[in-house]
Order: C-alpha cells, then sequence, then structure tokens
C-alpha cells in the first residue's frame, strides 16, 4: 500500500536520517532499550520543542533496527493528519508474510474498532516490533486520538510503542500512567549533561573549558536547541563565554514566534509576558501580575503545551522559565511601552516587599524606573538589605533617586549605614554631622546611636563612644531591625573595650533579634562576637563545639560570603596551633584575608597579615623584613581598632617571633605600642618580663614580673599567666634555686592543662625546656607533661629522652668539676665510655659547654 501514498507522506514514514555532527547520548540509548525488556509496551518522550527528541529517536531506531530480529516503524504526524494510514502503510512494508496475511484481515475503514485490530494483527510474526510515532502534539481530533490510543491499548507483547511530542494533549495516557508505563522522559531527562555538551561541541570542531561548559548550561539548561545556536555562534566567535547566547538573538526571536507563541491565544500570550518580570513566580505572584488573570488555568495550559519552563519547590510552588525565553518575553513586553514595563515591576516590588522577600524588591523596583517606588521599598527594606550583606545594592538604589527624595533624614541615615557597612567612615561621618540637630522618633534615635559606634569602630574612639552614649542601647525600640543594628554595634563596641560580659549580653539581644527578621549577615556577626568572645576568656573547647554549631548554621543560611563567619574560621585554626597540633592553618588565613580584603573589614584585614606573619616567621629568608611586616601589621593602631583582648593573646608569640629574628629594637617598639593600646594590663607587664629575660636582665625581670605573679596587675587573657609562670621558672633557674623552678613551671603546666595551651612552652627559656624534658619532679611526669613534650617533640622543640641512670650519676660528676679521667675511676669504666656519656648529655640536655651542663644539673635538682 505504500505505493497508493504520495512521496511527501512515505517520507514520514522512514526513519530519519542521521546528521553528520549528531552526538548520540548512550545513557539515554541504554534507557530506552532497557524500557523494551519491561512487561509494559509504551515509552513516552515528551519535552519541549528544540529538546532533542527526534534525534534521540533516530539513534535509537538505528540502533534496535540492527537486530534482525526487530523491526522499527517510524510514523511522523502532521496537523492534517485524521487517521492511522500511515502506520498501516509502514506495516505494510514491513517483508513478513504472515504479518502480511494478518495486516490483509483488518478493515481499512478508519475506526477505533480497525485500530485495534491493527494492533492485534503484530501477533502474527515472531519478530519484535518497535513503533515510534513522532509528532503526537499535532493530532488535532478527538476522532485521531481516541484511534492511536486505541492501537496503543492493544497492541500485543511482542511490540512496543514510542510516543513522542511536545505533550501528549488529547491523548488520555493519565490511566496508562497508574496502569504501568515502561519508561517516562522529559524535558529534564533530555537536558544535556556536561560531558555530553563537551561531546556537542567538540563534534563540531569546538573546544570548551569547564568554566565555558559551565555558563553554556547556565544559559541553556541543556536545551539541545540553545547548544547547537551556541555551537553557530562559537564557530563564528571561539571565545563562547565572551558572546553568550541571548534570548532576543533573530534566530531565537523567530524560533520562538513560531513554536511558542503559535499555539497560544492573545490571553495566554499576555500572561506569559507579564509573569517573565521576575525570575520565579508563585501563582499568587501570576495573579499580581496579569491583574487578576486565572493564574493556575494559564500555568496548567502552560504545561500541558509543553513551553519551556520549570518548577521547583513546594507549598508554594515556583515556577520559572527557560532564560532564553525570559529575555525573549523580556523584550517583547518592552515593546508594549515603557509604563506597561513600569507597572509589572513595581507590583512585582510591592508583592516582594510584602513576602520580606527584600532583595527581589529592591530589584523589581529599581527596574521599575520609579523614583517613588524605589524610595517606597527603601523605607521598607532597606535597613534589612544592610543587615543582609547588601549594602551595595542600597547605594546604587539611592542614587538613582532625585535630591529631594535623597534629602529625607531617614535616607540620609541608610546612606551612612551603607557606607560603614562597605567601610567608608568618612562619607558615614559627613552624613551624620548633617543629622546631629535632626530630633526624630525613639527608633530614629536608636539608628543614629548605633551609626555613631559603627563609625568609632570604624575611625577609632570606642570607649568614648560607648561613655557618651551610655545606657542608650539598653531599650528595645519595637522596630527589629534597628534594634538588631544598635546592639550589634553596642556588642561589637564593649568586644573591642574588653568588656566580655556586656559584649555576650548585646551579642546575643542582636542574634535573636536578626534571627526573627531573618538577617543573615547580622546574624552571623553576632554569633562571631560570641565564638570571639569564648576565645578571649581561653574557653577553647567552646570556641571550637560554637564553630561547629555555626558551620551548621551558615550552611542553612547557604553558606554566604561574610567576612565575620570567615573569622570565626580563623579562630578555629588558632586553638589548634596554641595546642601545637600539626595544623597548617595559613591556607585558612590567606583565603579569610582575600574575602575579607573584597569586603568592608580593613582592621580585621591587617590583624589577619598579620597573623600570617607571624605563622610564616620562623621560615623567613629575611629576618629583618619579617620583623617590619610583623610590626606593621600586628601593633594596634588607633585608627585601625582591634579587640584589646587579640593584641594581649597574640603579643606573647610576637615577642618570642622577634627575639628569635634577632630585632630586640623592633621587640621594644611592638611593646611599647602593645602598652598604649592594653595600659597597665598584667599581659603587657608579661611582655616585658619575657623581653628581660632575653636579655639577660634577670633582676629587672623578676621585679617587673612580680605584680603578676602576686595578683595585684591581673591579665586580659589567662594564657598570659601561663607566660609569666614559665618566665619565673627560667629566672629561677638561672638563679639557681631548682626547687623553687620546679614549682614554678608544676603551676605553668597547672595553668596550662585545662584548655591544653601547649604552644606557650615551646617559647619558653631553653632552661625551663631542659627541666620539663629531664621529668625530674612527679609535676613534670603527669599524663599533661607527657602530652606537652610529645608535642614539643613533635615540633622539633625537644629532644625526648631521659638521662639513664648512669648518665645522670656522669652529669652529678660533671657538675662538681670531676674531669673524666676521676669519672672513669670512680665509676670503674673507660674514659671513652665516659666520653660516651657525656656526648649523650650534651645531646640530651640541649647543651655545648660544661657551664651549661652545671646548670642544667642544677635545674634538675641533681646536687
Amino acid at each position: 500500500m505504500t505505493g497508493d501514498i504520495s512521496d511527501d507522506d512515505a517520507a514520514r514514514i522512514l526513519v530519519p536520517a542521521a546528521v553528520d555532527d549528531d552526538v548520540v547520548r548512550p545513557r539515554l540509548l541504554a534507557r530506552l532499550t532497557a524500557a523494551m525488556d519491561e512487561p509494559w509496551t509504551l515509552t513516552l518522550v515528551t519535552a519541549p520543542a528544540g529538546a532533542g527528541k527526534t534525534r534521540l529517536l533516530t539513534h535509537w531506531a538505528r540502533a534496535v533496527g540492527s537486530d534482525a530480529d526487530t523491526e522499527v516503524v517510524w510514523v511522523s504526524f502532521q496537523r492534517h493528519d485524521t487517521d492511522l494510514s500511515l502506520l498501516r502503510s509502514a506495516l505494510e512494508s514491513i517483508d513478513d508474510e504472515r504479518l502480511g496475511e494478518s495486516l490483509a484481515r483488518v478493515p481499512i475503514w478508519p475506526s477505533a474498532d480497525a485500530a485495534r485490530s491493527l494492533a492485534r494483527a503484530l501477533r502474527g510474526t515472531d519478530r519484535r516490533i518497535v513503533i515510534i510515532f513522532d509528532d503526537v502534539h499535532v493530532i488535532e481530533t478527538r476522532e485521531h486520538a481516541d484511534m492511536l490510543w486505541t492501537f496503543v491499548q492493544a497492541v500485543p507483547g511482542n511490540a512496543h510503542v514510542v510516543l513522542s511530542g511536545r505533550g501528549t494533549r488529547l491523548i488520555p495516557v493519565a490511566r496508562r500512567r497508574i496502569a504501568g508505563i515502561a519508561l517516562e522522559l522529559d524535558n529534564g531527562d533530555l537536558a544535556f549533561t556536561p560531558g555530553e555538551v563537551r561531546a556537542f561541541f567538540r563534534a563540531s570542531g569546538l573546544r570548551v573549558s569547564q568554566g565555558e561548559i559551565t555558563l553554556i548550561l547556565q544559559r541553556t539548561e541543556g536545551w539541545a536547541a540553545g547548544l547547537r545556536l551556541m555551537v553557530l555562534a562559537g564557530q563564528e566567535h571561539p571565545h563562547t563565554a565572551d558572546h553568550p547566547l541571548r534570548g532576543d538573538a533573530p534566530a531565537l526571536v523567530d524560533y520562538f514566534l513560531e513554536e511558542v507563541f503559535a499555539d497560544l491565544d492573545d490571553e495566554l500570550s499576555a500572561f506569559l509576558l507579564e509573569t517573565s518580570v521576575p525570575e520565579a513566580f508563585t501563582l499568587e505572584l501570576a495573579y499580581r501580575l496579569s491583574d487578576g488573570a486565572p493564574a493556575a488555568a494559564f500555568v496548567e495550559r502552560l504545561i500541558h503545551l509543553n513551553v519551556l519552563m520549570g518548577r521547583h519547590g513546594d507549598a508554594p510552588v515556583w515556577y520559572h522559565y527557560h532564560p532564553l525565553l525570559r529575555e525573549f518575553l523580556l523584550a517583547r513586553l518592552k515593546d508594549r511601552g515603557h509604563a506597561v514595563v513600569e507597572h509589572v515591576e513595581k507590583t512585582a516590588a510591592e508583592w516582594f516587599a510584602e513576602q520580606h522577600d527584600d532583595l527581589p524588591a529592591l530589584r523589581h523596583a529599581m527596574q521599575s524606573c520609579d523614583p517613588v517606588c524605589i524610595s517606597v521599598i527603601l523605607r521598607r527594606c532597606g535597613m534589612q538589605l544592610i543587615l543582609t550583606g547588601h549594602a551595595d545594592r542600597v547605594i546604587e538604589a539611592i542614587g538613582r533617586m532625585p535630591p529631594p527624595l535623597r534629602s529625607d533624614p531617614a535616607v540620609q541615615m541608610l546612606i551612612a549605614a551603607a557606607e560603614l557597612a562597605r567601610g567608608d567612615a568618612s562619607t558615614a561621618a559627613a552624613v551624620l554631622a548633617t543629622l546631629r540637630d535632626h530630633d526624630g522618633s525613639a527608633a530614629s534615635r536608636q539608628w543614629q546611636t548605633g551609626l555613631d559606634l559603627h563609625t568609632a569602630l570604624r575611625r577609632g574612639g570606642i570607649a568614648e563612644a560607648l561613655d557618651r552614649l551610655g545606657s542608650a542601647f539598653d531599650a528595645f525600640t519595637g522596630e527589629s531591625q534597628l534594634d538588631t543594628y544598635a546592639f550589634l554595634q553596642a556588642a561589637m563596641g564593649e568586644l573591642y573595650v574588653g568588656r566580655l560580659d556586656r559584649a555576650e549580653r548585646y551579642a546575643r539581644s542582636a542574634a535573636d533579634q536578626a534571627r526573627a527578621v531573618g538577617a543573615v549577615a547580622a546574624e552571623l556577626q553576632a554569633s562571631a562576637v560570641l565564638n570571639t568572645s569564648a576565645l578571649f576568656r581561653g574557653r577553647m573547647r567552646d570556641v571550637l563545639a560554637s564553630g561547629a554549631r555555626l558551620d551548621g548554621r551558615w550552611s542553612e543560611l547557604g553558606n554566604p560570603d561574610d567576612s565575620f563567619y570567615e573569622v570565626t574560621r580563623v579562630w578555629r585554626h588558632w586553638v589548634p596551633y596554641e595546642r601545637l597540633h600539626s595544623v597548617d592553618a595559613e591556607p585558612t588565613l590567606r583565603a579569610a584575608v582575600s574575602i575579607i580584603d573584597d569586603g568592608s573589614e580593613p582592621a580585621i584585614a591587617r590583624g589577619l597579615r598579620g597573623l600570617i606573619a607571624l605563622l610564616n616567621a620562623p621560615d623567613a629568608d629575611d629576618p629583618h623584613a619579617a620583623a617590619i611586616t610583623m610590626l606593621e601589621n600586628l601593633a594596634p593602631r588607633a585608627d585601625m581598632p582591634l579587640p584589646a583582648h587579640w593584641y594581649a593573646m597574640l603579643s606573647t608569640f610576637a615577642v618570642h617571633a622577634f627575639d628569635r629574628l634577632g630585632e630586640p629594637n623592633l621587640r621594644d617598639a611592638f611593646i611599647a605600642d602593645t602598652a598604649q593600646a592594653l595600659g597597665a594590663t598584667g599581659d603587657v607587664i608579661v611582655l616585658r618580663a619575657i623581653a628581660a629575660l632575653h636579655d639577660h636582665r634577670h633582676a629587672l625581670a623578676r621585679e617587673t614580673l612580680a605584680p603578676v605573679l602576686d595578683g595585684s596587675s591581673p591579665c586580659l587573657v589567662p594564657a598570659s599567666m601561663v607566660d609569666a609562670w614559665l618566665v619565673a621558672s627560667a629566672l629561677d633557674v638561672h638563679g639557681g634555686d631548682s626547687d623553687r623552678a620546679q614549682a614554678s613551671l608544676a603551676v605553668a603546666l597547672s595553668l596550662a592543662e585545662t584548655e591544653e595551651h601547649v604552644r606557650r612552652f615551646g617559647g619558653a627559656d631553653p632552661a625551663v625546656i631542659r627541666l620539663l624534658g629531664a621529668r625530674a619532679t612527679a609535676a613534670t611526669r603527669t599524663r599533661f607533661a607527657d602530652v606537652v613534650r610529645d608535642r614539643l617533640a613533635a615540633a622539633g622543640m625537644l629532644v625526648g629522652e631521659e638521662l639513664t641512670h648512669r648518665e645522670r650519676i656522669v652529669l652529678l660528676a660533671l657538675s662538681r668539676n670531676s674531669t673524666l679521667r676521676q669519672i672513669a675511676q670512680q665509676e670503674f669504666i673507660s674514659p671513652n665510655t665516659v666520653k660516651t656519656h657525656v656526648r649523650n648529655i650534651y645531646r640530651k640536655l640541649g647543651v655545648s659547654d660544661r657551664e651549661s651542663v652545671t646548670a642544667a644539673a642544677h635545674a634538675l635538682g641533681i646536687e
């Protein structure tokens, strides 16, 4: 019967020819083939135009058709088709006598009964029959759809049917889904993977990097037609990233007009344009954007038509258009005039503001180009945007407002807050100067109080600002965003001046308020204050535990870039550094500096650069340059304030580093700067005592240290007391009082044990290190003392070997000035054996002369 049809119709029952640069997709071909072995006889392939359905099925048809026991029948529908005559013609072309006899008994008139008989006729062959119906979405009549569906339902087990198209429209597949379908491929399944994208471009002679593949997938979402257009663009412009495909490109405009808009009436077209304004929309938002159109019904129709759109989320469901389609739709919307665009953008801005989704609200307000709309949204969402880390967007939006609106005091305070968040204290101070005489509401006064302190945190004078403001922060105004901001600045100010109890109280209030209003950046900053306060108190276990909880919360918030969160990550590397674990903190510190340098915390970035310099000091090629870098970044500066406890925590390590670098003058300059910043605290006294001990001014060191040891000069950080007692132990060794030296060392070990301040021992005087290594007393033989020795030994700071009994006897004789021959005679051993013992003693004690041996013997209590 194939001779009875036209040449055009004959072409529609042939498997399409493969294209030379087509990409074979094994993962999908394997799924299609596996479906043939399922107990069900139907596969559905439904996706929008250009998704690659026909090309995929062409490859598959040729693959399965290469089997001698399998026949592939292909039927492409067109809009004018009304029956299954083409299918009958295709089946009659199969060279199978028994099948031909069965088909001859099937009635030729078009009806559901004839379709059922046509399906049953397939039982007449022993071969497997695969029937692919392409473009089933063009079926226009219910009768035609019923015939096809009757045929599909009646096919025997030796046949497998594939329905392919942009949708099934009139074909009632819903019940069949319940009964069972072998396989269903949709747009998501047909989307190209990164590996397939690479192969797709390579087939056309183009090579793309991983970064370009990511960009391509962002633009096309793996849509085959979009990829093909990008290949064409890539052949003209080798660097795909420099010439991204746009939805308003002429080729895509023609495509969308023909393939998308051709099936839409005016109402649905208008709905499509209006809902393209937001990146995604809910049914409620769509109802507002379309001025009350039946959004649910329209979305259902678009889905049924398989327009390029996706959905995500649940309660509510969010819908979004393909990026390229959305660009095309936005261009078409602009063609309707500025007034239409402004109306839709303002509607979107108002809706997102009502949902407290502030960034989209501001974005749509700015896209509306209506200064009044921008002003309304900024007043409603501006402070929240600053608290969530979007100060740049606030400044950009304010820049689009006319001067009369910008001069409003509330807008001016927004400018000041945003500039402070961006790190520009000078601009903020100039703005605040114009508001000094403004007598606003309680909320405005709270806001201005927070701005005053925020400025001090940037420029210095924090203590003075806190004294001036007094208890202004203690009251809630009821404006959650402003209370969050004010409490946050108060927490930071109190942390910087060292009042940790007050800092923690304000930080908890700020964190509670921030969580209530969804202020991500403010919540992370408040959590960072609490984490940092725990570190300054010396509670290193709490630092690690709260840091782990903060990691979880950071992940819940979407892993935002946040400078204060990065600081807490630094602390979690500082704790192992203090404990002398083998942890390389430098990569994390460098990552933190790069993030903070890009943000708005130059003082914190400076401090972290100093911390890196401190870590790098032991391996410095140029000791003087390394010491200069440490001084420039670690010494306190009034115009770049950092917490007092920060300097107290780091200063001991810095002083030891200056000494190891051979830079006593720079060390003394550092101590003087630190003393000016911290005042007469015990931490500063300890620094001066360490410097005097290193310079062999033992009497001065003991006199300097006395107020710390007797408790009259308390320290800011608990670990400074460990340093103090290590200095005391060294002075006792050099003074020849071994019992007192051991007692001082025992106090240092006891103070360090709770939080494992092991690194402090690594900077101690060599005499104390030898005392610790000798294990001469019960205090130096505890579990924690063993931990200290093991970690010092692993770091190369201690030779972890004890003196043998014979070596201790020889050491005692050496301390009494006995000669080697005298020792040999006393112990009845040869002089060479004595020499071996002496070499081992020198190595284990880390000494090189008889005088040092005598001092070590006294320190070890060997007398």
